[in-house]
């Protein structure tokens, strides 16, 4: 077994580490490894929540195309800021459930769920901007039809990438995590999760049912019916 189930992750690549980006926005250096192992340059890469389009940079620092869709009109204009100096990233204004993308067509989808029970968006009044959801289960629901138009565009053998955590929502715990990977395996083949862990302080707390929640799972799926690269 070659792969590691688990990654700590350092600070970000000093060539992007100044960069102007909102706070939410993730590491170049957490998405380059995985854009380099399974994909080939070329390939074309798709993040469905592209937020402040974290992973069209990366897929131009190893030399893929990228696509992003964000439901969020202003964090569109701001990701299309950052990567207009890399002019074959496309950064594209829609839903996920809706991509515009040729069926077969995406060799890597790679992204970071809108989490459950946050305070971004909540005035947001279209359905699709998973943010503004506060039932869980209509939440799941829409991750589901999310899902499923994904695996659309996924060409046979293709990999899916999709990071995420449990949640901890007042004194409720949330298996966000968990969930998602069960709508995930309705439209494509789970594989082994693997952990991100970061270096997060640890709060006086000394409630052992808590913790300082400083990892991330990343759920690994294939679209069956193709060999694997």
């Amino acid at each position: 077994m070659g792969i590691s189930s688990w990654r700590v992750l350092g600070g970000e690549d000093p060539e992007f580490a100044r960069e102007e980006v909102a706070g939410q926005s993730g590491l170049v250096s957490q998405l380059r490894p995985l854009i380099a192992e399974l994909t080939k340059p070329g390939d074309l890469v798709f993040d469905p929540f592209a937020g402040w389009g974290t992973t069209l940079v990366a897929c131009a620092a190893e030399g893929r195309l990228g696509v992003g869709i964000e439901i969020n009109p202003a964090r569109v204009e701001e990701a299309r800021q950052r990567v207009g100096r890399y002019p074959e990233q496309r950064m594209l204004l829609g839903d996920a459930r809706k991509p515009p993308l040729e069926p077969d067509s995406v060799d890597l989808v790679l992204c970071d769920l809108p989490y459950f029970g946050t305070d971004l968006d909540l005035e947001a009044p279209d359905p699709g901007q998973m943010y503004a959801l506060r039932d869980y289960d209509a939440y799941l629901t829409a991750l589901d039809e999310a899902f499923s138009a994904v695996a659309g565009v996924m060409r046979p053998g293709a990999y899916a990438v999709i990071a995420v955590q449990n949640r901890r929502i007042a004194d409720r715990f949330v298996p966000l995590a968990w969930d998602a990977a069960r709508v995930l395996g309705r439209h494509l083949t789970l594989g082994d999760e693997r952990v991100h862990l970061y270096d997060w302080p640890v709060k006086d707390d000394d409630d052992p049912m808590r913790t300082n929640r400083s990892h991330e799972y990343l759920l690994m799926a294939q679209k069956c019916g193709g060999p694997a690269r």
